[in-house]
């Protein structure tokens, strides 16, 4: 899937809502065929919780990099609702929580006349560099843990390397940037998220091969499932730019108070950066972009 900056900033620019009810499967399922390695994913002792929506009137995700948007009984972007002195959680990846206190909507990413909030203290992260995720909610942000695992791990080596052998010339070099275990769900099965990249920062020193993906593995009937949540291969110098993008994930954390986590994808593109939010409905449709926003040219 490849992505440029101008689709994240129509997103972000639309007062269209975008809503997960009742999706359309052909339309918004992103699990590829299933990739099976050794089961690389743990079952934990937790057990299945029941939780409550909690009755808030909206419930506000903002980064450094743009406004993401909101929850209000659906998924919504376009105008902030906001006046200034909400209190935000802010989460980054396994990083401690910590509180901060946002602005009413400022202008934001000129000339395309976007807006956002800016908070005191600031929170981490921004433009090249993984953004942290501001979230306007008094309940829990990270329900679940997530766990950073090391990037020399075999079972993920592997998995990269099948999944990228169908999809770059040549023999690509595994290069992980970032594995991470959670429990979405909290169902007491941990899922495992995959971030790699050959793509240098300045983009502009790319290669024909280099490439940037990240990927959901859950194991589902007792085979591991692999989803795409972001790729972008180098295929032709000559239209380097038009849709390179660089993905990592920001943050795992609740957006909409339901016990269950979202996955926060971070991209650059040539002088530009997005978000993305991807929910996972269920096991037949997989994770779904729910969100997304974006700054640049």
């Amino acid at each position: 899937m490849l992505v440029t900056a101008l689709m994240f900033l129509a997103a972000c620019t639309s007062d269209t809502a975008i809503t997960t009810t009742d999706p359309n499967p052909a339309a918004t399922s992103t699990t590829a065929p299933p990739v099976v390695s050794a089961d690389p994913t743990t079952t934990t002792s937790a057990s299945s919780t029941t939780t409550t929506r909690l009755n808030l009137d909206t419930l506000l995700a903002v980064g450094n990099t743009c406004s993401l948007g909101w929850w209000d009984g659906a998924w919504q972007s376009g105008d902030l609702p906001v006046s200034g002195g909400e209190e935000y959680q802010v989460v980054r990846l396994d990083e401690p929580i910590f509180m901060t206190t946002g602005s009413e909507a400022r202008p934001f990413c000129e000339p395309l006349e976007l807006v956002s909030v800016e908070f005191e203290p600031e929170i981490p992260g921004g433009f090249r560099d993984v953004d942290a995720l501001a979230i306007q909610t008094g309940a829990a942000v990270r329900p679940h843990p997530v766990e950073l695992l090391g990037l020399s791990l075999p079972a993920y080596i592997e998995a990269t390397s099948e999944l990228l052998e169908t999809r770059v010339a040549g023999m690509p070099i595994i290069n992980l940037t970032q594995v991470i275990r959670t429990d979405l769900e909290g169902d007491g099965t941990d899922e495992v998220i995959v971030a790699a990249s050959t793509i240098p920062d300045d983009l502009i020193s790319s290669q024909v091969g280099d490439y940037s993906i990240v990927y959901l593995r859950k194991v589902i009937e007792g085979e591991v499932q692999t989803a795409i949540l972001g790729e972008s291969i180098v295929e032709d110098l000559d239209n380097l730019f038009q849709d390179l993008a660089v993905f990592e994930v920001s943050a795992v954390a609740d957006l909409n108070g339901d016990g269950k986590m979202e996955i926060v994808i971070n991209g650059t593109v040539w002088e530009g950066a997005f978000l993305q939010a991807w929910e996972y409905i269920n096991d037949d449709l997989g994770p779904v972009e729910v969100l997304s926003c974006g700054c640049g040219s």
